[in-house]
């Protein structure tokens, strides 16, 4: 698609022209849209998918005064443009996957609560970031970032950021020390390039066993943000067959990161031989993950709404008692602490990547590693990574005893959980896995 600026004669422009050509820019937007143009005020998402956009009327705001969510994954911006910043209820915004290398100061303002920038060219962020108070949930995957700017130490809200595959040379301490980041994803970046290669060393673990198995056309177990799930017949080398979890990569950088980080954390993890774990059995030509089918499993939670933003949701029908939280918050405690003692960060903590048994809700597997990754245990940025992934097991902890009580069951094991979610969740640094542990 062309260039949907129409240019402008600047010595025939007048007040008239000028807002004609801004209702002929957004008459061009919405008709991409598939939209209606006759009640501009009431629109509150404006979604366009591989429109062959690259710019947004300056008047958009006057256009739509209510817009709230903006989606434009897939276009042709090179610049997030100003005027986002003007559109004073927008505080959801995705220009995943266009030709960014830029953003305008002024389009980061204190509305914006989610903000997606995956797989784009960026080298920098703008140091009005800091502006962004509310913010909480950054993705920037996928892009040529070397450092982030001080400011970011204002933005206390962020909760969740993906900052994989960028040129990271230095651990990002200005982001890490924020008070309430709970998930981060860090992986190939130059700063834990050596880190990485030691600890899969130190593992003596080489490559993935390489298995001829399709990805395609099985019944599909799950689909995420870096993938689909499927179950697939594995012919095995001695000619029996069995029932296996593939997981076929969306692209080459997804919103997690690099699919072959993804791989190396899962091998890593599953070298631990821990039951809360998934086994590996390795990967197919294509790369995708060849993983141990569970049957009869299901996932503890939902993935985040637009409305939690950064915190997962639950059926509410759903409920456990309390000896199913307290044998899930124990062996989730347990896999994290064994991670963390080889230098993984699982960097997604959710519910929604935690598959409970359906005969026994005590029985739980952590899965999804597409945000993990390898870091220094003794360094001073290593504890702030420690203690960010125990906020996100503060936080699920937090869900357990929702889920507890809504089964009316007992206070002892509610006091426990209390405690062990104090503790995540203070603001001091004096508490690590181990502490939990300790409570448990």
């Amino acid at each position: 698609m062309t260039e949907n600026k129409v240019p402008i004669d600047e010595s025939k422009k007048n007040d008239e022209g000028e807002t004609s050509l801004q209702c002929s820019e957004m008459t061009k937007i919405l008709k991409i849209a598939n939209i209606e143009s006759t009640d501009l005020s009431s629109l509150t998402k404006l979604d366009i998918f591989n429109g062959g956009l690259s710019y947004l009327p300056e008047s958009l705001a006057d256009f739509l005064p209510n817009l709230k969510t903006m989606f434009l994954m897939k276009n042709n911006f090179k610049e997030v443009p100003a005027v986002v910043g003007s559109c004073k209820n927008l505080d959801m915004v995705s220009f995943k996957s266009n030709q960014l290398v830029s953003i305008h100061p002024e389009a980061l303002q204190p509305q914006m609560r989610w903000l997606i920038l995956t797989d784009n060219n960026l080298t920098s962020i703008p140091s009005t970031i800091g502006r962004c108070t509310k913010l909480q949930k950054f993705m920037l995957s996928g892009n040529k970032i070397e450092s982030l700017p001080k400011e970011m130490e204002s933005c206390a809200n962020l909760e969740l950021i993906r900052l994989a595959s960028n040129q990271l040379k230095n651990p990002p301490m200005s982001l890490l020390s924020l008070p309430k980041l709970s998930w981060v994803a860090l992986s190939d970046n130059p700063f834990l390039k050596n880190t990485s290669e030691k600890i899969m060393n130190q593992l003596n673990l080489g490559s993935l066993n390489l298995l001829t198995v399709d990805d395609e056309g099985g019944e599909i177990l799950g689909k995420g943000a870096s993938g689909i799930t499927r179950k697939i017949l594995l012919t095995n080398s001695d000619g029996s067959q069995e029932y296996v979890a593939v997981k076929k990569y969306a692209a080459s950088i997804t919103s997690d990161g690099n699919p072959f980080e993804e791989r190396k954390a899962t091998l890593a993890a599953s070298s631990l031989k821990n039951d809360s774990l998934v086994p590996l059995k390795g990967q197919n030509e294509n790369g995708s993950l060849v993983m141990e089918l569970l049957v009869n499993y299901e996932a503890l939670g939902n993935p985040p709404s637009m409305k939690t933003c950064s915190r997962d949701t639950y059926d509410d029908d759903l409920k456990i008692s309390s000896k199913e939280a307290l044998a899930l918050a124990t062996k989730l405690l347990d896999v994290l602490s064994k991670l963390h003692g080889i230098g993984l960060s699982h960097g997604d903590f959710y519910a929604h990547n935690i598959l409970v048994s359906t005969g026994d809700k005590c029985i739980v597997k952590l899965t999804d590693f597409g945000a993990a990754f390898f870091y220094d245990k003794n360094s001073d940025y290593g504890k702030f990574i420690e203690r960010i992934e125990m906020r996100a097991y503060g936080h699920l902890v937090e869900e357990l005893l929702m889920l507890m009580k809504r089964s009316g069951d007992s206070i002892n094991i509610e006091k426990k959980l209390q405690t062990l979610l104090d503790i995540c969740l203070s603001d001091t640094d004096d508490h690590g896995l181990t502490d939990l542990l300790d409570v448990m």
